[in-house]
């Protein structure tokens, strides 16, 4: 098949010519093996009697030709033994060995082939024996060998390619052309070759200039980053400790400074009640010792004596109240720091004593703007300077972050993408209820609160107790008699799922609750369930007026609902976008409808890679080509995250910390990150540069991607 069995079958054919010259070709036609134990020594044929190796020595000789001696007849006949296995191989069963006239000028043609063919391996590249010429069967051998006996136009222009080598090999280029040559770069990358070889002579040549560089160590620099977190780490958490110390020493030195003041105020305290007025009286130095903080809602700020001065007023939720509620703390401070949301906020009027009915009068929609622009917040914005808080920390959910951020505050808002939107689960998605009709009501002519509707939201809350009972969920809607109708259900699904129980009637930091919109404006949980409560007309007409959020401020209404998930949220409607007939709806209830509309545009969105950082392009190559899922600037936010089973791994570059400080760089972004369910790396771009195969082992080992599968013997019981 191959020059090599040639080879074999030449040197077969050569020894047959050297057999059938000493013996005759009938000791082809019998086995041997008796003839080769008679003429071995004794000892090693004691089994076989003398007159049986007397009678077989002599049935041998009559193999020999006549006038023919032979030296060592024992080793002559193992010889011949082994030619005639091999004849057998190679010939027809029963044909006798031929051996035809000028063999041993073939054989040595052969030799000389081989030799020859061997000398080609080298420049062809041809290292392994399975690859080598002498190992193609002969057919494909032809071949190869016409086609590299063809005409060739590199021969055309011999001498200007060694003029040109020549001039590579002056300026020191030999190296960069061998391993062109071995990697068999194409034409069209030649460039890019000696532009990337260019530039790592010069990295070098910085390395080697400067010192600060550090040689391109990225361990001395690993080691530096990682020394500079545990400070910082410390520093940070030593903070509150040095804060108790700073109090307890100035209280030890107020004491000793104002020993009547600190005799007044045991005597103070001794009594039944103490004011702010008498602990200012009895102890005005002291008292900014032992109280250095005062907390007070806006309507008991009256009770704190006019005596009491505070270096500053930090006023919270400044956009759900008036300024003239807050005008009784602010007069009392020498500055004034004011947080809000001015898109969820906005007063609300509130009643102290028992209404005679319960019905409610919706404000009209000028006044109730004029009530939001008399906020606080939007009050004192037209005074004091004013800081945007534009980065969320929130820990999960940037599909349901976007969102909102998109639709309620123009885009300002920046958050980080969590693992699981990568992992292929989103933090909002709808939950269709396709049966969700119902019969409109009498009076106000709306569907509210349909069973099915009912059914699923129930259906939501077991199905999140059972699985994720560690993470808090809040039910929310706008029809307060859907939030009565699902809260009933819940309890009566407690008694057929009594496990059930601790989760929805536990006491806990942050317990289950059905709310409606406007009773969850201070409320949020790690997981929303947001079911409308309204539905369609058994004709699939959706005629329901949406409650709060088709009145006056019911697009600040349904920002509320949307911004009270902090991990994710399912919303539960009966109806799709297209149903809501934005001709008829009004405010709120036409926001919902585009708000339906944005979701299902976003799930059907496909992401678009970022190549903006060659580097990282070239590793995720890398990445992709060992069989991990790789994406190049994943949402926007990170530069190339990957992932393997189930773990998530974002890789960033020193390129994506540049303009920030090292604490947010080597701390608060990786802790973030973390937070997310991330696993961070990150990768100098010397390293990225200069060994990009190392990078990309580095990241399929702590991926796991390189474990092979673990295996264990299995018994095997056999029965009878």
């Amino acid at each position: 098949e191959n020059i090599v069995e040639l080879g074999i079958y030449l040197r077969l054919l050569v020894d047959l010519r050297d057999t059938l010259d000493k013996f005759l070709p009938d000791v082809f036609d019998r086995s041997l093996s008796e003839l080769i134990v008679a003429t071995a020594s004794r000892k090693d044929a004691t089994e076989m009697s003398r007159a049986n190796r007397r009678r077989l020595k002599k049935l041998e000789k009559e193999y020999v030709r006549q006038g023919v001696h032979i030296g060592d007849l024992n080793e002559a006949l193992v010889r011949i033994q082994q030619q005639r296995i091999l004849w057998q191989r190679f010939a027809p069963a029963g044909a006798t060995p031929e051996v035809p006239v000028g063999i041993a000028d073939v054989h040595a043609a052969q030799l000389q082939v081989a030799q020859d063919l061997s000398s080609l391996d080298e420049p062809l590249g041809l290292v392994t024996r399975e690859s080598q010429l002498i190992m193609l069967p002969v057919d494909a051998l032809l071949d190869r060998m016409e086609g590299l006996a063809r005409e060739s136009d590199a021969l055309d222009n011999l001498l200007e390619r060694a003029q040109v080598r020549s001039t590579l090999a002056d300026l020191q280029l030999d190296p960069l052309l061998h391993d062109l040559a071995s990697r068999h770069v194409p034409e069209s990358q030649v460039a890019a070759e000696l532009e990337l070889a260019w530039w790592q002579s010069a990295l070098e040549s910085m390395l080697e200039a400067d010192r600060a560089l550090l040689g391109a160590n990225t361990d001395v620099l690993d080691r530096l980053e990682a020394d500079f977190r545990l400070v910082d780490e410390a520093h940070a958490a030593g903070s509150a400790h040095l804060l108790g110390w700073q109090l307890s020493e100035n209280w030890n030195i107020g004491l000793v400074d104002w020993p009547d003041e600190a005799a007044a105020l045991k005597r103070a305290l001794r009594g039944s009640h103490l004011g702010s007025r008498q602990l200012q009286d009895a102890a005005p130095h002291l008292s900014r010792a032992i109280a250095p903080i005062w907390l007070a809602s806006p309507y008991e700020v009256h009770t704190i004596s006019d005596t009491v001065q505070f270096d500053a007023v930090i006023l919270v939720d400044a956009g759900a109240t008036t300024l003239a509620e807050n005008v009784g703390a602010i007069r009392r401070g020498r500055q004034v720091v004011a947080f809000g949301d001015p898109v969820i906020q906005t007063p609300a009027a509130f009643s102290t004593a028992v209404a005679a009915t319960d019905e409610t009068v919706d404000p009209p929609e000028g006044e109730l703007d004029a009530l939001h622009s008399d906020s606080a917040l939007a009050r004192l914005g037209t005074l004091l300077p004013t800081l945007s808080l534009t980065r969320s920390y929130r820990a999960g959910g940037e599909d349901l972050a976007e969102l909102v951020n998109r639709r309620f505050y123009g885009g300002k808002i920046e958050s980080i993408p969590w693992a699981g939107s990568f992992l292929g689960h989103p933090s909002i998605r709808l939950d269709f209820v396709t049966d969700g009709s119902g019969m409109p009501d009498p009076v106000s002519g709306g569907v509210e609160s349909v069973d099915e509707e009912v059914e699923r939201a129930v259906e939501l809350v077991i199905e999140h107790a059972m699985t994720r009972p560690q993470e808090s969920l809040m039910v929310l809607t706008a029809s307060a008699k859907h939030a009565v109708r699902v809260q009933q259900a819940v309890l009566a699904a407690t008694a057929v799922h009594p496990e059930l129980s601790d989760f929805i009637l536990g006491d806990r930091s942050e317990p289950f609750t059905v709310a409606t919109i406007e009773h969850a404006v201070a409320e949020s949980r790690d997981r929303v369930i947001f079911s409308i409560g309204y539905g369609r007309t058994p004709h699939g007409r959706v005629l329901s007026d949406f409650g709060a959020l088709g009145r006056p401020g019911g697009e600040r209404l349904l920002a509320v609902a949307m911004t009270r998930a902090r991990r994710a949220m399912v919303i539960v409607t009966c109806f799709e976008p297209a149903d809501i007939d934005e001709n008829r709806m009004t405010y709120g209830a036409v926001a919902l409808a585009e708000l339906l509309s944005d979701i299902e545009a976003r799930e059907a969105t496909e992401p678009v890679p970022d190549d903006s950082e060659p580097m990282l392009v070239d590793l995720a190559r890398r990445l992709e080509g060992r069989g991990l899922r790789v994406a190049l600037g994943h949402r926007g936010k990170l530069g190339l995250v990957v992932s393997h089973q189930g773990v998530c791994l974002t890789i960033e570059s020193d390129a994506a910390l540049r303009g920030t400080s090292l604490r947010e760089s080597l701390r608060l972004r990786p802790e973030m990150l973390r937070r997310l369910g991330w696993h961070y790396l990150r990768v100098h771009a010397f390293e990225l540069f200069s060994d990009p195969d190392a990078v990309a082992a580095r990241i399929v080992s702590m991926l796991g991607a390189d474990a092979q599968p673990v295996t264990e013997p299995i018994m095997v019981i056999q029965q009878a």
